[in-house]
């Protein structure tokens, strides 16, 4: 009998402790993916697989970008207008790799296009919970939904676990996608709408498609500070300090990359513009490069860690 009292209190003492690292290691995350006092918005070009022969490889550079992209906490990724186009692919597959797993049938169901993804790792972001059980949510938690139905502005969403949690107020259409505050556990699971930047920590990236190029994109008013990367630019330690000042007040930052065939500087002189008449700096963040090309995803993996280290 002794043997299984002691047993008993082992295995709850081990439920105690293994349900506290899990809270732990979610608050560590969570801590560690504090949202920046500014947004930080990429472009990338439309052309940006085109020159890759099959669909798995392409799949798996666009994993790259995406994982790149949360790793450095990217709040918009556009991607603008270039020749061959394959914008809709890459749209497809960074918004899929974004949205939490347990959404992922009801928000895109089977596609042709997405038939490697399961090569391609997970994001582990704060809005990529692999917890699935109620009894673990916290009220003051967010999660990513899906609308499953609505009636007279109550609405039940499937936040990832067995229970579907209700919700009031004014949501997106059924099948839409959503943002999710929990706003009561017991006795009924409960929670209200929310924004994304409602939540304090990284909660993922959007992703645009720019028709009109990135001439118009980076010309618009949308940023405050608009850099260029480019092997034609100064090496980036000669503009840092003039940079540095002006990233400290920004709080809308636009980092633009070329093409695998072309520089910024030849897709913007194809409409006539210069790239300095478009960006406020351009630099090469990888001088006296070793190897003859840099592909995108290798300068955003440099370019990104910089500017992390800067504000």
């Amino acid at each position: 009998m002794g043997s299984r009292r002691s047993q008993g209190k082992g295995a709850i003492c081990k439920d105690r402790l293994d349900l506290l690292v899990q809270i732990e290691r979610r608050r560590g995350l969570h801590m560690n993916s504090i949202r920046r006092d500014y947004k930080l918005a990429i472009a990338l070009p439309s052309s940006l697989v085109s020159e890759i022969p099959h669909l798995r490889e392409q799949t798996s550079v666009i994993g790259r970008i995406a994982r790149i992209a949360v790793i450095h906490r990217i709040d918009d990724i556009y991607i603008y207008r270039d020749f061959p186009d394959e914008s809709k692919l890459i749209r497809l597959i960074l918004t899929y790799i974004e949205t939490p797993q347990y959404l992922r049938k009801n928000l895109f169901g089977i596609r042709e296009e997405l038939r490697y993804v399961g090569i391609l790792p997970p994001l582990r972001t704060p809005h990529h919970p692999s917890e699935r059980r109620s009894s673990r949510l916290e009220a003051g938690e967010f999660r990513e939904g899906v609308v499953l139905s609505e009636n007279y502005g109550e609405y039940l969403v499937d936040i990832g676990i067995k229970t579907l949690v209700k919700v009031t107020g004014r949501g997106p259409s059924i099948g839409g996608r959503t943002t999710v505050l929990i706003t009561s556990i017991r006795p009924m699971l409960m929670g209200k709408f929310a924004k994304r930047g409602d939540v304090k920590y990284y909660w993922g990236y959007g992703v645009h498609l720019s028709r009109n190029g990135l001439g118009k994109l980076a010309s618009s008013n949308s940023f405050d500070l608009k850099f260029a990367t480019s092997r034609l630019g100064s090496p980036f330690r000669d503009i840092e300090s003039k940079f540095r000042a002006r990233l400290t007040d920004a709080k809308s930052v636009l980092v633009a990359f070329g093409s695998h065939k072309e520089g910024i500087q030849e897709i913007l002189g194809r409409k006539g513009l210069e790239i300095g008449e478009v960006f406020d700096f351009t630099a090469n963040v990888v001088p006296d490069q070793g190897s003859v090309t840099v592909r995108t995803e290798e300068a955003m993996s440099a370019t990104l860690a910089l500017l992390g280290m800067l504000r």
